[in-house]
């Protein structure tokens, strides 16, 4: 890879996570926090996964970007490998959520099930 495209992907990069970090600090207080981690995982993976086009000596690009370029420039549309990246990065960063979600809500019915337990000694859920 050469140095100016290096430089290029560390901007990309930096203003990408400028980007989200103004997204999370307008959405701070959001009600439902899962839905802003959410939103920001998504955008994060689709806007910084890079993919690899099948031609030749061809070098890494964001997939978001390189989706919406050959969608809007390109005849044929986009290419299927660029396609099935740009669903793979969002579709893995959404199960990644819903493991979390579960998770924290699986974590939080035991916290208030053992604060139940805690005011209530004689409380016996089974």
């Amino acid at each position: 890879m050469t140095e100016d495209f290096q430089l290029a992907w560390i901007v990309y990069a930096g203003s990408t996570f400028v980007v989200l970090l103004a997204g999370w600090w307008f959405m701070r207080n959001w009600r439902w926090s899962w839905l802003r981690r959410t939103l920001l995982l998504i955008s994060a993976a689709v806007l910084l996964v890079p993919v690899k086009t099948p031609v030749a000596e061809s070098i890494a690009m964001p997939v978001l970007p390189l989706f919406v370029y050959q969608t809007l420039f390109e005849e044929n549309g986009a290419v299927p490998e660029v396609t099935a990246n740009l669903v793979f990065a969002a579709g893995g960063a959404l199960v990644v959520m819903v493991f979390w979600g579960i998770v924290t809500l699986l974590l939080r019915f035991r916290r208030e099930r053992r604060s139940r337990f805690d005011e209530d000694p004689y409380f016996n859920e089974q």
